[in-house]
């Protein structure tokens, strides 16, 4: 088991979101809107800028009908995951 610096979970859930909201087809403003947080938490999130709370990742999972393991997996897991 290789441990994880906090950058690259940041890097994994920045790709893992951004990922899973362009699947869906929705803009960060809506996905913000919908959760139930500001859309700049978003943006953030999604340029690894900041660390959200368990509460936010579990709104923007939930709005994304995916989990939190989802956003938080690695890029190499990701790749051998379906989604939908």
């Amino acid at each position: 088991m290789s441990r994880k610096t906090l950058e690259e979970v940041r890097q994994d859930l920045a790709l893992n979101l951004k990922a899973l909201r362009a699947e869906k087809g929705v803009a960060q403003e809506r996905l913000a809107l919908d959760a139930g947080v500001d859309r700049t938490v978003v943006s953030k999130i999604e340029r690894a800028k900041t660390n959200p709370s368990l509460d936010v990742l579990l709104r923007l999972a939930n709005q994304l009908d995916s989990s939190l393991s989802q956003l938080l997996g690695s890029q190499k897991q990701r790749g051998n995951q379906k989604f939908f």
